[in-house]
């Protein structure tokens, strides 16, 4: 094994490693690694950078914004809720959402589209008195099955795509995935209307556990001079006798006192630290003499308090930020009064708690908090839809038509889908549609930046030799099993593992140029069944909650044990490997 083969090999293990510890940002990840890949003159700064140039890449972008502007003027909430009507049976109902979703993800991009429809799937369950265990996953899997239909469905489509066209390959055309995408796609959502109420929990949402089981919540309230409790103990103020609280904590300056003992002398300015429900909390604030919740203080208390269930997005820009230093409430107009992270006990303050990708937060909402949150990308609001806003309707309508005649022009080679939407999101800017604000709001620039150098780590493991030798291993491993279908499960079972532990653009960077150095090697002339190999595998993760985003979303609101991605997701994961192998093999005459 070569020198620069070796340094790959090591920059491969750390990027896994990175992404599944979670030890930095992704994004992070990936720039140490091509900086590391430069400076060990494995690529040039050119090829490292290439990916920044890529068609794909900026197409994955400005579907983003123009989905962006159709979410922003709930174009399809009317649909939505005339289609996910009160009065469905649950079959009924799992029927019309996972074949709807799966349809609308081949053409929308899915984790807006999750974070569209989990509101009103939420909150059919609630009204139905149904679980919401037994409705969300579903969604999720419809939306990522829906992905595979199209070249556009999912970025990791386009990503491969990206790639094939950087290697002086053929790209993908739009309906390449389809022939084997649209089965998977009818045999698993079939799957989920049959078999998702025997397979799925019935499992407490997190908002009802919050009420049931608060040790798994984190509440910050404040001892204000004022109070009657200063100077007597905990058992004297009945603080141990709280409906539905419980004290974990005491923080005073420095030192914290826990556990806390029934005798403990409360002092004026001690942050108290509750585990409880959060109408009592409020029951408490709302008298505003003896405890305060921390940091609401510019909200009125005079009435009910609004306490809104939010989920932090897998893209969002808050992760990794401790809540005092993220500018929630200028922001949001809204302030955090307590944290969920799929039942791991938090301590300490809440405001110093660093907010991870899937942690479900309550927050106390001013009165411009939905509009806030609807127009960024950090927080997905799952206790209540938004109002339907009507205007540009019309506009809207336009703008969904063009866009479908931008994917009619690419299938048909007139136009480039990138020259299409790129003059399609001039014109809606132009017009007014979208403002230029409203456009850097839509646009991540980290998962922008982690797909430019994800093809930048591909063209290291191309340049430097690895993807001859991983290839060499994979025609090894296999050629005893099939000599066609053996490689195409080589390659499948490789990617869809990394793919499960870190991201689906890292999986298929690290293992497109293995594809490609396979074709060479057995002398295929058509990479393409190759290429669909990978982009089907990236996007294959029913077994657990992090390896795709939309798993991630619907974690903590259906309440979710990391077994029951496993048990519900195992079935699903046979049909889709058996669908792609041999689906791709029939369709191009392999078999």
């Amino acid at each position: 094994m070569t020198s620069p083969v070796i340094i790959v090999s090591l920059v491969i293990v750390f990027i896994v490693v990175s992404l599944y510890k979670e030890w930095i940002k992704p994004v992070i990840v990936f720039v140490i690694a091509i900086a590391m890949l430069m400076l060990l003159q494995v690529i040039t700064p050119k090829e490292a950078l290439s990916g920044f140039a890529n068609e794909q890449i900026a197409v994955i972008f400005l579907l983003l914004i123009l989905s962006d502007v159709i979410k922003r003027s709930a174009a399809l909430d009317q649909s939505i809720y005339k289609l996910l009507r009160p009065g469905l049976s649950y079959r009924a109902f799992m029927a019309r959402m996972s074949f709807s979703v799966a349809s609308v993800s081949a053409f929308v991009n899915n984790t807006p589209l999750v974070a569209l429809m989990l509101p009103y799937v939420y909150d059919w369950s609630k009204r139905k008195k149904i679980a919401p265990s037994k409705v969300l996953m579903p969604l999720s899997m419809a939306a990522i099955i829906g992905g595979t239909v199209t070249v556009i469905g999912t970025s990791t489509n386009l990503v491969v795509s990206g790639l094939a066209t950087d290697a002086g390959l053929a790209p993908l055309k739009m309906f390449d995935f389809t022939p084997v995408g649209l089965p998977i796609m009818v045999a698993i959502c079939l799957y989920i209307i049959f078999f998702s109420d025997k397979l799925l929990p019935s499992r407490k949402d997190a908002l009802t556990e919050f009420k049931e089981d608060p040790r798994e919540y984190l509440v910050e309230t404040v001892v204000p001079s004022t109070s009657s409790f200063v100077g007597k103990s905990i058992d004297d103020n009945k603080l141990r006798s709280l409906r539905g609280l419980y004290v974990v904590e005491i923080i005073r300056g420095d030192k914290t006192i826990a556990p806390v003992s029934p005798e403990e002398i409360i002092q004026s300015g001690d942050v108290l630290m509750f585990a409880g429900e959060t109408d009592t909390v409020i029951d408490l604030v709302n008298d505003q003499t003896d405890l305060l919740l921390a940091n609401i203080d510019e909200y009125p208390l005079n009435g009910k308090l609004e306490v809104v269930e939010v989920i932090i997005s897998p893209n969002s820009a808050l992760i990794d930020i401790p809540i005092n230093k993220s500018n929630f409430r200028e922001q949001y107009d809204a302030a955090i009064i307590a944290v969920n992270r799929h039942g791991e006990k938090l301590t300490g303050k809440v405001g110093e708690i660093e907010l991870h990708s899937g942690d479900l937060i309550l927050v106390i909402a001013g009165k411009d908090f939905r509009n806030r949150a609807e127009a960024g990308r950090d927080l997905i609001v799952v206790s209540k839809k938004r109002e339907i806003n009507k205007a540009n309707k019309g506009k809207i309508k336009w703008i969904i038509l063009a866009i479908a005649a931008s994917f009619v022009l690419e299938a048909l080679d007139i136009s480039s889908l990138f020259m299409s939407l790129f003059v399609l999101t001039s014109i809606v800017a132009a017009v007014g549609i979208v403002t230029v604000d409203e456009i850097k709001k839509s646009l991540d620039l980290d998962l922008m930046i982690m797909l430019a150098l994800a093809i930048g780590v591909g063209k290291a493991i191309s340049a430097s030799g690895a993807d001859k030798v991983f290839a060499e291993s994979v025609i090894t491993a296999t050629q005893g099993i099939h000599p066609t279908l053996g490689i195409l499960l080589g390659l499948y079972i490789v990617t869809n593992v990394l793919t499960m532990f870190v991201t689906n653009a890292a999986a298929v960077a690290i293992t497109f140029p293995i594809a490609v150095a396979t074709g060479h090697q057995l002398g295929i002339t058509n990479f393409t069944p190759l290429l669909l190999t990978i982009a089907f595998a990236s996007s294959a993760d029913f077994l657990t909650p992090f390896g795709y985003q939309t798993n991630l979303m619907v974690y903590g609101p259906g309440g979710y044990k990391f077994i029951d991605y496993i048990k519900y997701g195992f079935i699903p994961t046979l049909i889709y490997m058996a669908f792609t192998i041999f689906g791709i093999a029939y369709w191009y005459n392999m078999i």
